[in-house]
């Protein structure tokens, strides 16, 4: 008898593979506690900067207020490029959010003033509800003093 096909897995091509396990970044999702932190742009609340506290997940991102469009779509990428570094030197994820207390302003990202109060959330879920309940930008998709 013939043995069964085999179906190649990621990791059985070898030095060849396109594929990796190792993860390089913080995963967007915590069912942990998590430090949540709010990142102004022009004096006006554009999201929050949150990670995990628990050292059983490695969980941090940015979530913009609702209403805050392309704006807020633009301040993913310099926090997630942020948190992507602190993570690559080893930074726990609270760590890698708290360490943004106080630092100048982007004026793409915005920053985390320094009298910044961090608010301690069950979850990465409560995050979504603190934006949508936070005040909407006026004008969505300018920005301030623009």
């Amino acid at each position: 008898m013939s043995e069964p096909p085999t179906y190649g897995r990621p990791t059985e091509f070898g030095v060849l593979s396109p594929f990796t396990l190792e993860r390089t970044e913080y995963i967007g999702v915590s069912r942990t506690p998590i430090c949540c932190l709010p990142v102004m742009l022009g004096g006006k609340l554009l999201g929050f900067l949150w990670g995990s506290i628990s050292a059983d997940e490695d969980a941090a991102g940015f979530r913009p207020v609702h209403g805050a469009g392309a704006v807020g779509f633009d301040a993913g990428g310099p926090w997630l490029g942020r948190l992507k570094r602190a993570r690559d030197k080893g930074a726990a994820p609270a760590d890698a959010v708290r360490r943004w207390i106080g630092e100048p302003e982007d004026p793409r990202a915005g920053g985390v003033p320094a009298d910044a109060v961090e608010r301690i959330l069950p979850d990465s879920d409560a995050v979504l509800t603190l934006a949508a309940q936070s005040p909407r930008w006026t004008t969505p998709d300018t920005r301030p003093g623009g």
